[in-house]
């Protein structure tokens, strides 16, 4: 009762501004397009940081004619102007419902279902200065052992050229399409405090004009490491990404926790010393054609530092992506790799090299699920993917995965775990609302025995204006 006083009071005193004051971290389709924008020139504001806020896009948006674009761009034009205009709405609600019959599988980015099957339910509303939406989402058998939770959620306030919000909503940082090492939507979301810099435009002294448009943004939230517990900790996180040249995008991040710790016995004392630990980021995308079509090249690496900014014996992702449109489609395709076994060849053994991570694979997660990487430490793994979106709401997607990882057991004898996996998707409208549908088979060998499976996933999403 509270919440509807309250809500309905933002909307008295506020005038219609967006709906939505960013675009969130689920829908691959959008992200397609506004990565075609970039790399055609169009967009020149930082893109690799979701929530990606919509002011700087809708500003470039504003400048170009569509005439002057190239055939390859018209779709992913019409397509991120379509979800302006609806961002710019003053009121929207939605009910969307899932069913999956294997939530466990990896996560990469777009919807989180990381449920058997669910109801998720959301309203609303802006002005000028001020956006908030309830989301109320039920779910059967989560992985996080939430029945109800508020995923989704938010309250965000617009000062000056900065957005400061309360919110409890997945983050995606960095270019990679399946695995960002450091932030990503692998874990259920934190609650917890962001400021994110709204307007990405470089203003200043010309002599730091180089940095080009720019992005900052800061997390502060209450991790949960595990489900067995109701211990919580602060973690921290900060990111700051630029455009200092056309078509290239470079960013860093750095987080913290508190259970991101080591220990030593301090030479003198014989005592034990427990300090924090920091995890640094670097990554980087360049977008360009060669022959005419458009291509872009990225990567991430992440470790650990306590000083400086590269990351030491980084785990990293490499990836190539590429773009084929017209007026009414667009086809993206990508390969992506990740390895996050550390580098034994500069250790004495590879024992001494997992030293520096064995608190990041128990400590850097949030109920259970780590907040970065979607593959465990010591994995290698590596997809060929493909996103293909259409004027009239028809889309699809395919993903040939592959990952190696290993599983010590309480013998502590190492046995690997390989996985080969086959998805499709597919989406189109129906009953006014939008109906996707994917299935996957799977083969995984242990310990040279092999078992093949099969997962269906399906939602079907309805939205309305209330106001």
């Amino acid at each position: 009762m509270k919440l509807n006083i309250y809500l309905s009071a933002l909307i008295a005193i506020a005038t219609p501004a967006f709906a939505t004051p960013w675009i969130e971290s689920d829908d691959p389709l959008l992200r397609a397009s506004i990565e075609m924008l970039f790399n055609q020139g169009v967009i020149k504001q930082p893109i690799n940081s979701y929530p990606l806020m919509w002011q700087g896009i809708a500003r470039d948006l504003s400048t170009i004619e569509s005439s002057s674009l190239s055939t390859q761009s018209q779709f992913a034009y019409q397509h991120v102007k379509h979800a302006l205009d609806r961002a710019k709405q003053g009121s929207s609600s939605g009910v969307r419902l899932n069913y999956n019959s294997e939530p466990a599988l990896q996560q990469s980015f777009g919807k989180r279902d990381q449920q058997k099957s669910g109801i998720n339910s959301y309203g609303s509303i802006t002005g000028d200065r001020v956006s908030a939406k309830v989301s109320v989402n039920y779910a059967d058998e989560a992985l996080d052992d939430e029945y109800t939770n508020y995923h989704g959620s938010y309250l965000a306030v617009l000062i000056g050229d900065w957005s400061v919000s309360a919110e409890q909503v997945s983050h995606w940082w960095g270019p990679s399409n399946d695995n960002a090492l450091l932030l990503s939507n692998n874990a259920a979301p934190m609650k917890g405090l962001r400021i994110n810099r709204a307007n990405t435009q470089y203003v200043g002294p010309s002599w730091l004009s180089f940095i080009g448009n720019w992005q900052l943004t800061g997390i502060y939230a209450k991790q949960k490491p595990h489900l067995s517990n109701g211990e919580k900790g602060d973690y921290w996180a900060m990111r700051f990404a630029s455009t200092p040249l056309a078509g290239l995008e470079v960013a860093f991040s750095s987080a913290g926790s508190d259970y991101l710790t080591s220990t030593e016995i301090a030479p003198n004392s014989l005592e034990l010393i427990t300090t924090k630990q920091r995890l640094t980021s670097l990554d980087v995308k360049y977008s360009t054609s060669i022959a005419n079509q458009p291509i872009a090249f990225y990567t991430e690496l992440m470790g650990k530092n306590d000083s400086g900014i590269a990351p030491s014996d980084p785990f990293y992702t490499l990836g190539v992506e590429s773009f084929f449109g017209d007026q009414k489609q667009l086809l993206k395709t990508y390969f992506e790799y990740s390895n996050t076994q550390p580098d034994c060849t500069a250790q004495l053994s590879c024992n001494e090299a997992n030293e520096s991570f064995t608190n990041y694979a128990q400590a850097y997660n949030h109920k259970d699920r780590l907040i970065g990487s979607a593959t465990p430490q010591q994995s290698k793994s590596a997809v060929l993917g493909a996103h293909y979106h259409t004027m009239n709401g028809y889309g699809g997607y395919a993903k040939l995965r592959w990952f190696k990882t290993d599983i010590t057991d309480l013998t502590q004898v190492a046995e690997t775990f390989e996985r080969l996996q086959l998805e499709l998707g597919y989406q189109q409208a129906i009953f006014s609302g939008l109906w996707k549908i994917s299935g996957s088979v799977y083969k995984d060998e242990l310990a040279n025995e092999s078992d093949t499976n099969s997962a269906l996933k399906t939602s079907w999403e309805y939205r309305f204006k209330v106001f």
